[in-house]
């Protein structure tokens, strides 16, 4: 059995209760609308603001001058990345 690929879209209920779409969405299609509470945007933006801030710090550190280097070999890096990029965030 094939998965179909769908487009998704964000976007905010006006005050008329109506929703833009962009122009390529053709008259008549169906749609899914799912409200997502504004809240939990906003804990997940902060939360994604506090990782990329930490990191940038982190990246700023490693980069300064005479900072210790790790010596690690590729498969132990490659192994890092793919743990990170399991971890929940």
């Amino acid at each position: 059995m094939g998965s179909v690929m769908t487009s998704a879209y964000v976007t905010t209920v006006g005050a008329d209760r109506t929703i833009k779409l962009p122009p390529d969405m053709p008259v008549g299609a169906t749609v899914a609308v799912i409200a997502v509470p504004t809240s939990v945007l906003e804990v997940d933006a902060e939360a994604r603001r506090a990782r990329f801030a930490a990191t940038l710090a982190a990246i700023r550190e490693a980069s300064k001058p005479g900072a210790p280097h790790a010596n690690i070999s590729d498969a132990e890096l490659t192994a890092l990345v793919e743990k990170a990029r399991k971890a929940k965030a």
